[in-house]
């Protein structure tokens, strides 16, 4: 008497079946629905709320201690945040732009540190005695108005300080800040600019360039204005040496 060894294995019989399951799985989504055997409905769902999740979860951002942020709604301006963990809704509804408002910047005049070179450009102007000088000046600054810092003047950026696209503090501050000089310097004659009027120039540079900044709704307050070097030009820089020496001597 011969034992039952079982089912025999058929590969066929399971690739059969493995065809008939994918056929009706293809029909069911072809016709808007889903078979039975596997329901899709809740893995998409979960991958969905999941999704929603992570990107609720980008809303979240912290403000520093010297920072504020700009928050938008569809790009409309909405407010101010200042230090502390907010929640904001995340792009593409809403954006948000931090910066540093209490952090002294530095624009540079006449000349750059990094690296250290002459830009006669901005540096060679007529006194109102029509001589010529060299000016290099620094300019110290700070973020007053975070709103019209942002949104009020389109600017093209200042590569040599790395200045974003649309902050004044680029070529818009740059330009001023020449502007104020050259008009102050050009109402006074060379001896001011040289030795005895250097602190009535850079305080009145510092009033002109406030006043045209706000005049533009920049958002920026002037710290301060401090003149670094002011010489005659080098081709006629010893012969005024040379009038410095005789003033002196006499």
């Amino acid at each position: 008497m011969r034992r039952d060894s079982g089912p025999e294995f058929d590969p066929d019989q399971i690739l059969r079946d493995l065809r008939a399951r994918w056929d009706r799985f293809r029909g069911g989504v072809g016709q808007g629905g889903f078979t039975s055997d596997i329901n899709l409905v809740p893995i998409v769902a979960g991958v969905l709320a999941a999704l929603v999740l992570v990107w609720l979860a980008t809303g979240s951002y912290t403000v520093g201690p010297q920072e504020q942020a700009a928050v938008r709604l569809f790009g409309q301006f909405r407010g101010l945040e200042g230090p502390g963990l907010h929640w904001y809704p995340p792009a593409p509804i809403g954006t948000r732009n931090i910066e540093r408002v209490l952090e002294t910047k530095t624009l540079e005049l006449g000349f750059r540190s990094q690296p250290p070179q002459d830009v006669q450009v901005e540096s060679q102007m007529i006194t109102g005695d029509l001589n010529i000088v060299d000016v290099h000046m620094v300019v110290q600054y700070r973020i007053t108005n975070l709103r019209n810092f942002l949104f009020n003047i389109s600017d093209p950026g200042d590569a040599d300080r790395d200045t974003r696209e649309g902050r004044p503090d680029g070529r818009t501050l740059r330009d001023a800040t020449e502007a104020a000089l050259r008009q102050v310097v050009g109402q006074r004659g060379i001896d001011d600019a040289l030795t005895i009027g250097r602190e009535a120039v850079q305080e009145d540079t510092k009033r002109v360039l406030q006043a045209t900044l706000d005049q533009y709704g920049a958002g920026i307050e002037v710290l301060q204005v401090v003149l670094q070097n002011v010489r005659p030009p080098d081709p006629v820089r010893a012969a005024f040496d040379d009038v410095v020496r005789a003033r002196v001597d006499k």
